[in-house]
């Protein structure tokens, strides 16, 4: 598979919005969409990964291709849409059984699989037929035209202003990227973190935004004006407390504000709280800690230099090697009346978010609004 790039005008519409890594929550979508009052003088580009990661993959995967009717709305390829692409039009034995042992597992961490999905829908049992051979051809026939649409998304959309992918790019020549392997564009870890800059904006997804900021856990689209990179990968689908963020502009990229939307519970604290002077976060790409002391609720620990509290149901591994998985010591700064999702209580503590940003809130709070499914 090639690099494709596709060209679009974008000036006729009143304003430009942008989401990436969707990772099956056509709930959060939906939700956000209509929040935005996107309607047709919008325009929309949704930057890849649509399944995996998430309750409803094949759902998520039909809404968008219903909304692709329209030729306002810009699908885009992502690493994890190609993947699964790839994997599904090899036959071999091995191929299916490493497909199904992670689709199972995907089953265990996030609910569903889009192909246990398509499994399901087809009357068809992971355990009992999915190491049968001919599986995935009978799959790819069923389910021909969702592939097919996969198959035909653009790796890269460029606009008068904007060139919109996935991971990232390494220039803005696109006649070069045509040769380029699909994937070192749409699986481009640490992107911002590169030292490129761009003249037209490059704006992607892939690597949740939380990850860029070693001290303060936030999820909202980080936008680097000088160089013209934005990430707007909120985390959804990969970590427990991320969001879906959606990001508003206009065709040039002068403006900018955003929405997001995550399935927690929405608490108003009724007291203030000042925000820690210091703080630091553990990413899920760098676990590794060293324990200092362990007790029923809390653990000491220290990551890279640094000693923090984590719960101490957090803590995994043993002896040789233990690891804590996105944490952070940072206490949220709030005021009465402010309102907060509420991720997780430990120990009469409630950890929240406010603002994009994750922390803890040490006081009272009162519950107004349950999970929206």
């Amino acid at each position: 598979m090639q690099v494709t790039v596709q060209k679009a005008a974008l000036q006729g519409f009143k304003r430009v919005l942008i989401t990436s890594d969707i990772h099956g929550h056509v709930h959060l979508l939906k939700r956000l969409l209509d929040e935005a009052a996107f309607c047709d003088e919008d325009a929309l580009i949704i930057a890849g990964d649509l399944v995996e990661k998430g309750p409803a993959s094949l759902e998520t995967l039909r809404y968008v291709m219903q909304l692709s009717e329209k030729p306002n709305v810009f699908p885009l390829m992502g690493n994890v849409d190609l993947w699964r692409l790839c994997l599904l039009e090899k036959d071999d034995t091995e191929n299916q059984k490493e497909v199904m042992r992670f689709s199972q597992t995907a089953v265990q961490w996030w609910g569903s699989s889009i192909v246990t999905e398509m499994m399901d829908e087809l009357g068809l049992d992971p355990e009992q037929d999915g190491q049968k051979p001919g599986l995935f051809k009978r799959l790819r026939s069923c389910f021909a035209k969702e592939l097919d649409f996969i198959r035909n998304l653009p790796t890269v959309l460029e606009t008068e202003a904007f060139h919109f992918v996935h991971g990232g790019l390494p220039h803005e020549r696109m006649d070069e990227l045509r040769t380029e392997n699909p994937f070192a564009l749409l699986k481009n870890d640490d992107f911002l973190n590169q030292g490129l800059s761009f003249e037209k904006w490059v704006v992607v997804g892939h690597w949740p935004v939380a990850l860029y900021n070693p001290f303060v856990m936030q999820h909202g689209p980080v936008i680097e004006e000088n160089r013209h990179i934005i990430s707007v990968d909120g985390g959804c689908g990969v970590r427990g407390d991320g969001q879906l963020n959606l990001l508003i502009t206009d065709w040039e990229g002068k403006q900018f504000s955003h929405l997001a939307a995550m399935d927690k519970p929405l608490i108003k604290a009724l007291n203030a709280q000042q925000p820690s002077a210091v703080s630091h976060n553990i990413p899920y790409h760098d676990p590794v800690v060293e324990l200092i002391k362990r007790e029923e609720k809390w653990a000491l620990v220290r990551h890279r230099m640094y000693e923090m509290k984590i719960p101490a149901h957090f803590l995994q591994g043993d002896e040789s090697e233990w690891r804590c998985y996105n944490m952070t010591d940072y206490h949220l700064p709030v005021q009465p009346g402010d309102e907060l999702w509420l991720i997780f209580e430990h120990d009469g503590i409630a950890y929240c978010k406010k603002k994009d940003v994750c922390g803890w809130y040490e006081g009272p709070y009162q519950k107004i609004k349950e999970t929206e499914k």
